[in-house]
């Protein structure tokens, strides 16, 4: 049953490659691109910054979608080479029928990506459970990364209590269900998550409207995928040896301290 759901998301991901590469995915900013691996159709924006600056790249945690980070990009890339990225199954960097959402295969594609797009000693800003992945490619991938910068990240068994925290019902943990809810209730869930994330209230409806929009265009969130397969509490994460910071909010009810 497993199995089944998980293939059935990724094929409901694979119907998507080509719209997004043609439409609105492709033209909200100038600077959208995509990069194809055997497994995943990455979206990302690239910032070159100042010459021989050194590579920040971040994560996208969705709601959020690229369209979000503007601002972002112009301070950072005063600095640094900038990639921002959304994850495989996220916003619009649909899978492909191959994938299946787990571990080391999710971080061994990023991992991909990271090296044919960004290229070595890079510094990875992952947030949330994207966090785990930029810890595991700092050890078995080393000369990928240089630093790290882990935003709302802890340790795998905190992340499996606010899981359950996150979804008391456990719908999202349960196969197919998981995967229709997720369809059927994103835009219900978007502003709910902003009005726990964000802490300004000033910004809410700023947000909410560029993620509704990217919604509106068939934004994927494959959440219940993640829940189900990567998120695992067997989990191992050895230690790392680059350097490393860490930024978490005070609010417990999305922050998965």
């Amino acid at each position: 049953m497993q199995k089944f759901a998980l293939w059935n998301d990724a094929r409901f991901n694979a119907k998507h490659v080509a719209k997004f590469q043609s439409g609105w995915a492709a033209s909200s900013r100038q600077d959208i691109r995509f990069f194809e691996t055997d497994k995943v159709v990455f979206r990302y924006r690239d910032v070159k910054g100042p010459e021989g600056a050194p590579t920040l790249i971040f994560s996208v945690d969705p709601p959020v979608s690229l369209e979000q980070y503007d601002e972002l990009l112009e301070r950072a890339s005063k600095d640094f080479r900038v990639i921002v990225f959304e994850l495989p199954g996220m916003g619009f960097s649909p899978s492909k029928r191959s994938f299946r959402f787990g571990f080391t295969e999710t971080n061994d594609v990023v991992a991909a990506f990271i090296e044919q797009v960004a290229g070595h000693q890079c510094t990875l800003a992952f947030s949330c459970g994207a966090g785990l992945a930029a810890l595991d490619l700092a050890n078995r991938r080393p000369e990928l990364v240089s630093s790290l910068v882990l935003i709302q990240t802890t340790d795998v068994a905190r992340f499996d209590r606010w899981k359950a925290a996150r979804d008391p019902k456990n719908v999202l943990a349960k196969p197919f269900l998981g995967q229709l809810a997720m369809r059927k209730l994103a835009k219900q869930r978007m502003p709910v998550w902003f009005r726990l994330a964000l802490g300004r209230k000033d910004h809410e409806e700023r947000f909410c409207q560029c993620s509704k929009e990217a919604l509106d265009q068939g934004a994927l969130w494959s959440l219940a995928s993640a829940f189900q397969t990567y998120l695992r509490p067997d989990l191992v994460l050895e230690p790392i040896t680059q350097l490393g910071l860490g930024a978490m909010g005070r609010d417990r009810r999305i922050t998965p301290g």
